[in-house]
């Protein structure tokens, strides 16, 4: 029998338990038809040798904000910015090179500003040079704008978080509806090419799938609505969680799921985050519910009747005890309809929490970077939260072990699109509660993620029957478990077809 493509590799890591590890696997069509370790390599119409390279399944990110991120692949860096300075010289630059009338910076992190002195409106004004400017923070929670920036938008009266002096965003309403201005700024035909930037990135770094969290911040979901009429050409395969808070609004999107990052908290840099006790270094805050629990019971309860899964954004313990409260009521009056229903982060469980979750079959999608990154000598977490509560931060070896299903993504673009980060994040943590095996790492990027949107018949293993995707690495993560972060994707493959290929 001749298969339509071979693929010959060094190693193939299948994640499938009954049969780990295989050298050959051959494919018609768009899916796997067989899988081999044998040196007797059967025939194909076309043959890929890679048999100096390491071929995984195919990983996926559970969690990135897929147009924003493209949006501000294109944006002025402030990620290296410890200063005011030297971000107001970054955006200065950007303003006078140039020809566009809005000008966007991304990366901005106030608490790292040398001396405490913040960038502001004034300070914007001065180097705008006509232009409208929003700096963007990097947690995606808050922003900075100029004058010009400001006067384009309309607030509602009242609303917090909005500094008309400073020019300072410091709520996600406000931040939100800031956002929606600018991308209504941005010309479709520009936007649909940064969204397609997106997906060659993500291919760039061998992502086959991912988990698109889109809304909340476009007016008339723009964003969903340029993803949709695009996805059955896109090159990659694409899940859309539409980010609505009026649920009767996303029904003319047709998904069997609905929510994603919808905020119920805020984060951590920007004392939002919800917690049970006070911040250690603001003890007047514990934090901000965005939602009452009527108005989540509400959308929630809605959805599970219609058979639909929920994803909500819950960082603090106290946003956690919210969703899960609510997921438990609605499961109790209405039946487990094993719909899985999501939290993004659980940034901050308690261990009853995490039990809790378990018992409700809720799969957990956080991001391995964030304490990777953050949990470091002099990083802000200790100053935030104190010893104790960084402890149980995001503790993702100590959830497995409990029973729960964790995806990991990345949040792109409020941390890297490079799944190869969160893996070796994963792997190479000094925290016992984090650490685990690299087996159990990439599966947090496989079959965990396939498993969060009801896809682990389809994807996330090679297995007999299942789209043939594929991540081609130049090295063995078991062989060099400390340097996964460096390694290099030769090839990416996406149902049977090369979808992107190092040159």
């Amino acid at each position: 029998m001749s298969f339509d493509l071979v693929i010959t590799a060094k190693k193939i890591i299948t994640m499938d338990e009954k049969n780990p590890i295989a050298t050959w696997v051959a494919i018609n069509g768009d899916k796997i038809a067989a899988i081999g370790n044998e040196t007797s390599v059967p025939e194909g119409k076309k043959i890929l040798d890679l048999t100096d390279k390491i071929v995984t399944t195919g990983l996926i990110d559970s969690h990135v904000h897929a147009a924003w991120t493209g949006i501000l692949g294109s944006s002025a860096n402030l990620l290296e910015a410890t200063s005011a300075k030297k971000v107001l010289d970054i955006v200065a630059e950007r303003c006078n090179s140039t020809k566009e009338d809005l000008v966007l910076a991304y990366g901005y992190l106030p608490m790292m500003m040398e001396k405490g002195i913040l960038v502001t409106k004034e300070d914007l004004d001065k180097i705008s040079n006509g232009k409208k400017i929003m700096i963007i923070n990097v947690d995606m929670h808050g922003s900075t704008l100029n004058t010009e920036a400001l006067n384009s938008l309309d607030f509602p009266k009242n609303i917090e978080g909005v500094n008309y002096e400073t020019g300072i965003l410091s709520s996600d309403t406000a931040h939100f509806i800031a956002l929606m201005g600018m991308l209504e700024q941005i010309d479709n035909e520009k936007l649909e090419e940064m969204m397609d930037n997106f997906v060659n990135q993500a291919l760039s770094l061998g992502i086959t799938t991912v988990h698109a969290l889109e809304g909340q911040t476009t007016k008339s979901n723009k964003d969903i609505r340029i993803w949709q009429r695009k996805l059955d050409s896109l090159p990659i395969h694409m899940i859309l969680y539409p980010q609505i808070w009026d649920y009767e609004a996303a029904k003319e999107f047709n998904l069997p799921r609905h929510g994603g990052c919808l905020t119920l908290d805020g984060a951590d840099v920007q004392w939002t985050m919800a917690l049970y006790e006070p911040y250690n270094n603001k003890p007047e805050t514990r934090g901000l519910l965005y939602h009452s629990d009527e108005e989540v019971y509400s959308l929630v309860s809605k959805a599970h009747t219609d058979g639909k899964q929920c994803s909500f954004h819950a960082m603090g313990d106290r946003a956690i005890d919210q969703i899960l409260s609510i997921y438990e009521q609605v499961i109790k009056e209405q039946g487990d309809k094993k719909l899985r229903h999501r939290i993004e982060h659980f940034t901050l469980p308690t261990d009853e929490q995490i039990k809790k979750a378990a018992e409700l079959g809720i799969v957990v999608s956080a991001q391995p970077e964030y304490t990777y990154l953050f949990d470091v000598p002099g990083g802000h977490l200790l100053e935030y939260f104190g010893k104790e509560r960084t402890e149980r931060m995001e503790c993702y070896k100590t959830w497995i072990d409990s029973g729960l299903v964790f995806a990991g993504g990345s949040d792109a673009p409020v941390n890297g699109l490079n799944p190869l980060s969160g893996i070796y994040a994963l792997v190479n943590s000094t925290k016992p509660g984090r650490s685990m095996s690299v087996t159990e790492a990439l599966k947090c990027y496989t079959l965990n993620c396939a498993y969060a949107a009801f896809e682990e018949n389809e994807r996330g293993s090679t297995e007999v029957g299942k789209y043939a995707d594929f991540t081609v690495l130049d090295r063995d993560p078991y062989l060099e478990p400390e340097d996964i972060v460096n390694f290099k994707v030769e090839m990416t493959i996406v149902n049977g077809k090369i979808a992107y290929e190092s040159k």
